[in-house]
């Protein structure tokens, strides 16, 4: 049960908090997070070889380059299979101003403070929602139910569209072996209202941009 906002007057507070918070690299990694609803180490570890800003996508990999403790792979996605993310045109803006800060890195979040990772952790996300107050109120994980919740009953978005944005599983194996249905337009669509929306809901009371931030 990861603590969520999921009701519609709880998501300006949360928006408006994450806009006004002070460190760049943590503001961007959460602003991301919240537009993509990706998982926060997908998020926290995204290389810029994974970016084409150009045609406003993230291909994210399955496995990661890397080895686990193991010997085996690690997988980057939690299905292992490679994911492609459309990105709204706020995540653009703020990717083209983090190219500023890190786009001779291979990371596109680098580690912050007296971090020894080659980029940002996750549980900076975390401990900066805490930080904001929303400790037990609200995870970056919890992104992914406030879109599965707030944009099938506000914005009625098709279920099915939700499930492949989340990149989950396919439910049996008949549905995973011939069901390749991504969604892309539909996604991709989505993805900017989802955007739009969660800009509409910060703007409510008090109005804070990306530009007043950087």
């Amino acid at each position: 049960h990861i603590p969520a906002v999921t009701q519609e007057q709880g998501i300006g507070p949360l928006m408006r908090a994450i806009y006004a918070y002070e460190g760049f690299v943590v503001r961007s990694a959460l602003l991301l997070t919240a537009w993509t609803t990706l998982r926060s180490g997908v998020v926290a570890s995204a290389r810029w070889a994974e970016m084409d800003l150009e045609r406003a996508e993230w291909s994210i990999p399955g496995l990661d380059d890397g080895f686990h403790e193991t010997g085996k792979r690690k997988n980057r996605m939690k299905t292992g299979h490679a994911h492609v993310v459309s990105l709204p045109t706020q995540a653009v803006e703020m990717l083209r101003e983090m190219q500023k800060f890190s786009g001779g890195a291979e990371y596109v979040f680098p580690a912050v403070g007296k971090m020894k990772n080659p980029h940002l952790h996750r549980d900076a996300l975390s401990a900066a929602l805490r930080g904001l107050g929303f400790g037990g109120k609200h995870a970056p994980h919890g992104f992914r139910a406030m879109l599965r919740t707030v944009a099938r009953v506000k914005m009625k978005i098709d279920s099915d569209v939700l499930e492949a944005q989340l990149a989950h599983a396919k439910k049996d194996e008949i549905q995973s072996a011939y069901d390749r249905t991504m969604f892309d337009d539909e996604r991709r669509e989505v993805m900017q209202k989802w955007a739009d929306y969660l800009d509409a809901q910060a703007a409510i009371g008090d109005t804070i941009t990306l530009a007043q931030q950087v």
